[in-house]
């Protein structure tokens, strides 16, 4: 009697245990199929195929014969392909230290609690709202050098030398203004974002901190920033992938673009003319394939730092 009741226990607990795992493991994952398929679909197939096109030669828009390494080879030993490499990670360095900065200034107003910034949270928002085609042709008005606002405010402050002055002739110049451009266009996000982050920063630990006389830089240096330090890591990886993959900007405000005498051209300004004006999509898709290796090493970077420090 004792015999049969363990054995009719044990062929309870089985099927109770089988069940206990579809439902921890079986069902979501019958439910996530269809986005992972999905994901899979939009994401990963377009990278398998980038890579895969990588190692072929792909002039006329045709795939053509499988070339190994050559494509690769050709642009490290192309001149203007290195030339945008530094340019473009220069320029990215310099938008998100400009972007995090203001954006930080701008989220500390604003977290103040007045009246007024609430009517300026929303103004803020208005230039990330705006394409950057538009505000791409707006900045280079801007820039005009017969009828600019730019050369206007600046002789106005007594820069007369900026009297007239031709931006989009110079490249340095013109990375000035494509950089005020993208950080513009850049830091309305971030900064609304780094705003919530602040806003989740009151609490006990602040009040205590103002309690033992932390000034105000002190709050914001020792105990605000560090409690953000996951928000700003997030930030800072955005901000990176944005500024590397600046396009439009460069498109709209250069003339030829990436000019002049390829001064302006950065990483995905040159894989775009590579693609659609030399026609060669293999060596295209190989630098589209070193963009994509150079930001998952950045981001790994960010992420490590952020880890060390914590």
């Amino acid at each position: 009697m004792t015999s049969t009741t363990t054995g009719r226990a044990r062929h309870e607990v089985v099927p109770a245990r089988a069940g206990l795992r579809w439902d921890r493991f079986g069902l979501p994952s019958l439910l996530l199929a269809p986005l992972l398929a999905v994901i899979l679909g939009v994401v990963g197939y377009p990278i398998v195929r980038t890579v895969w096109l990588s190692f072929h030669e792909g002039e006329y828009l045709m795939t053509g014969a499988f070339n190994g390494v050559d494509n690769y080879t050709e642009i490290f030993g192309d001149p203007y392909f290195l030339a945008a490499l530094l340019r473009t990670t220069i320029f990215a360095v310099v938008c998100v230290l400009c972007t995090l900065l203001i954006s930080l200034a701008i989220a500390l107003v604003l977290d103040a609690g007045s009246w007024v910034a609430r009517i300026v949270t929303v103004v803020v928002l208005l230039p990330w709202a705006m394409p950057r085609v538009a505000s791409g042709i707006i900045f280079k008005w801007m820039f005009n050098d017969q009828y600019g606002i730019a050369n206007w405010l600046l002789v106005s402050l007594g820069f007369e030398q900026f009297k007239g002055y031709a931006w989009f002739n110079d490249g340095f110049a013109s990375l000035v203004a494509i950089t005020i451009a993208v950080v513009w266009h850049s830091v309305p996000f971030i900064a609304i974002s780094m705003l919530a982050g602040l806003r989740a920063t009151r609490g006990e630990v602040l009040e205590a901190a103002r309690v033992d006389g932390a000034s105000f830089y002190q709050q914001l240096i020792r105990v605000r920033l560090p409690m953000m330090k996951p928000l700003l890591v997030i930030l800072g990886v955005m901000s990176t992938i944005f500024a590397y993959q600046s396009f439009d900007h460069f498109l709209v405000m250069t003339t030829p673009p990436g000019g002049p005498s390829h001064s302006t051209e950065v990483l995905s300004l040159l894989t775009w003319l590579q693609a659609f004006t030399v026609l060669d999509q293999g060596v295209a898709a190989a630098m589209a394939v070193v963009t994509f290796v150079l930001l998952a090493a950045i981001t790994a970077i960010y992420v490590k730092l952020s880890k060390e420090g914590a």
